[in-house]
C-alpha cells in the first residue's frame, strides 16, 4: 500500500499548546530543561504553564524533534504520546469519555478534531472483522520528522483508547513507519503489544467487535453538554485556523515573488498592524508563517524535483543559493544534495500527491468498509 501524505503547509496555527508541555515534561523527567526543548519554538516555559496561546504544527514539529535529539531517546515520541490522556484536552476529552460506544466516541473524534489537535487522522476502515486505524503522513517534513510525527499521533490515539476503559482492549498489532527492528522491539514493550512492525502506512488494529462495546461510564446527558460545549469552542477556534491558514496559502501560491507583511495584510483587506496584532495573538507571526511555507516548500522541491538548489532558492525568495543551502541544513540538518540522495535511498516507494484539506476537523475521516 502506497503511504499517503497530508499537506502540513495548511495550517495547524490553533493547536492547544497542552501537547507541547508533556513533550517538554517528558524530556525534563530525563534532565534536559524545558527551555532547551523549547529551543527554536518561539515559546517559554512560562507561556505554556499559563496555557492560553495557540501553537503551530511547526512548533510541535520542533520541540518534538529537540526532546529526541537532546535525550538520544528513540521511544521519546512514544513516551510523550503515551502522557496525553483525554482529561489534557478538557470538554472535548469528556465528549469522547461520555460517549456510548468506542464508534461513537471516534465519530466525537472525527467531529472534533482540532479540539484533540489530530494531525495525522486517523482513518477507521473495518477489513474482515478487524478495525484499523490508518494515520497520514503530514508532508513538507523530513523523514525523521515525519517518523516522530506520526509516532506520537499514533500511540496518543492508542492512549485515548485505553482511557475510555474497555475491559481487556488491546490492538492486535501496531505498524511504524520505522524499519528498525529494533525499535519495534522496544516499542512493542512500551506500548504492551507483542506485534509491532513496519508498515508504509502507521496504524493500529484490533478486533472490530470492540467498535459496538458499551462503554460503562456512558451519560447522554453528559456526552449533549458536552457536544454543545465542543460546538462553541470549534467556533471560535476555527477563526484563528482560517486566517493561518490564508496567510500559509498567500505565500506558498504566490506566483513571482513571496510577498511581504503589508501586501498580504492588503490581500486580505485589513492593515498591516491589524494583520499583526491577530497573528501575534495566535502566538505566530508573518516571520515564522513565511518560515514555515518556505521549509515546507524547500523539501518538498528537494525531496521530490530535480530542481537545482539555484532555482529553488530563487523561488523562495533568497538572495543566493548559499543562503537557501545554509537556512536548509539549519531545517534538516543536512545539505540539499545530501538531503536529496539520502530522501532516494530512505523512500522505497512513491509516496501518494499531498491532499490539501482546508480545516483540521476534514483531516479526520471515518470511513466504515465492508470485507
Amino acid at each position: 500500500m502506497e503511504r499517503q501524505n497530508m499537506d502540513s503547509a495548511i495550517a495547524f496555527a490553533a493547536l492547544n499548546p497542552a501537547e507541547i508541555t508533556l513533550i517538554a515534561d517528558t524530556a525534563t523527567a530525563t534532565g534536559i530543561p524545558s527551555s532547551a526543548t523549547l529551543e527554536g519554538t518561539g515559546l517559554s516555559p512560562a507561556a505554556l504553564l499559563q496555557g492560553k496561546c495557540r501553537t503551530s504544527m511547526q512548533q510541535h514539529v520542533t520541540a518534538l524533534s529537540n526532546a529526541v535529539g537532546l535525550t538520544g531517546d528513540r521511544l521519546m515520541a512514544l513516551r510523550a504520546g503515551s502522557r496525553a490522556h483525554l482529561t489534557a484536552f478538557g470538554i472535548v476529552g469528556y465528549a469522547l469519555w461520555s460517549s456510548a460506544t468506542l464508534r461513537e466516541a471516534l465519530t466525537v473524534a472525527r467531529e472534533y478534531a482540532p479540539l484533540l489537535n489530530l494531525k495525522c487522522g486517523p482513518t477507521l476502515s473495518v477489513e474482515g472483522g478487524t478495525a484499523i486505524l490508518r494515520f497520514i503522513e503530514p508532508s513538507g517534513l523530513s523523514i525523521d520528522e515525519t517518523e516522530f510525527s506520526v509516532e506520537f499521533e499514533l500511540v496518543k490515539v492508542l492512549t485515548f483508547l485505553r482511557d475510555l476503559q474497555i475491559p481487556h482492549f488491546q490492538p492486535s498489532c501496531v505498524r511504524l513507519l520505522s524499519s528498525c527492528a529494533e525499535h519495534h522491539s522496544r516499542a512493542g514493550t512500551l506500548l504492551g503489544c507483542n506485534d509491532v512492525g513496519k508498515d508504509t502506512v502507521a496504524q493500529i488494529r484490533f478486533d472490530a467487535a470492540w467498535l459496538d462495546h458499551s462503554l460503562s461510564q456512558a451519560n447522554p446527558r453528559t456526552h449533549r453538554a458536552c457536544l454543545e460545549a465542543c460546538d462553541q469552542l470549534l467556533e471560535t477556534q476555527s477563526t484563528h485556523v482560517d486566517l493561518a491558514s490564508s496567510v500559509r496559502s498567500i505565500l506558498a501560491n504566490a506566483s513571482t515573488a513571496i510577498p511581504t507583511l503589508p501586501e498580504v495584510a492588503s490581500t486580505l483587506c485589513m492593515s498591516a498592524r491589524t494583520l499583526r496584532r491577530r497573528l501575534d495573538l495566535m502566538n505566530t507571526s508573518y516571520s515564522q508563517l513565511l518560515e514555515d511555507v518556505r521549509k515546507t516548500l524547500a523539501i518538498r522541491y528537494v525531496a521530490s524535483t530535480g530542481l537545482t538548489t539555484e532555482v529553488i532558492a530563487e523561488k523562495l525568495g533568497y538572495s543566493d543559493a548559499a543562503n537557501f543551502s545554509h537556512a536548509f541544513k539549519r531545517w534538516t540538518g543536512q545539505a540539499p544534495r545530501q538531503y536529496r540522495a539520502t530522501s532516494v535511498a530512505k523512500v522505497a516507494v512513491p509516496r501518494a500527491a499531498p491532499v490539501a484539506v482546508p480545516h483540521a476537523a476534514q483531516r479526520f475521516e471515518l470511513l466504515q468498509t465492508a470485507a
